[in-house]
């Protein structure tokens, strides 16, 4: 591990509204209404962040119903700190929370983008035998 990816740490938090859109841009996804994500880290079961001298430089959260089923969502990078093993640390920290649950046939899902299957199959996750689907809301074009 590079003396850069050393000095990068985990936080047990929610990123904030403006990390957050700041990072989602950072890899191109849709931008985002700020209250909707107010809402959705506030729902967070679980949140880690990884900061460099205190600055956001990834995140990952949990999300579910607290008991059945469980999602890991928003693990973002941003791109001048990816392959340095910081999206590893980041789905372990997710897993390490998962893990506690005490429930006997608890259901974990993610939804891999394009080019990151390999990257959670290598996290114990394998794809369904069903393909998964998905609906946007009010979806805009930017």
């Amino acid at each position: 591990m590079s003396n850069l990816a050393m000095a990068i740490r985990l936080v047990e938090r929610r990123p904030t509204v403006d990390e957050y859109s700041r990072l989602i841009a950072a890899v191109g996804w849709k931008p985002r209404d700020a209250i909707a994500i107010s809402s959705a880290l506030a729902g967070s079961l679980f949140a880690t962040c990884a900061e460099l001298d205190g600055a956001l430089v990834g995140m990952g959260r949990v999300i579910g119903d607290g008991g059945l089923h469980y999602y890991l969502t928003d693990i973002v990078v941003d791109p001048a700190h990816q392959r340095r093993g910081i999206g590893s640390r980041i789905v372990r920290s997710l897993n390490a929370f998962l893990e506690s649950i005490p429930f006997k046939n608890t259901w974990v899902g993610v939804f891999a983008v394009e080019g990151t299957v390999d990257f959670y199959a290598r996290h114990g996750y394998a794809a369904q035998r069903g393909p998964a689907m998905c609906r946007w809301l009010n979806r805009s074009e930017g």
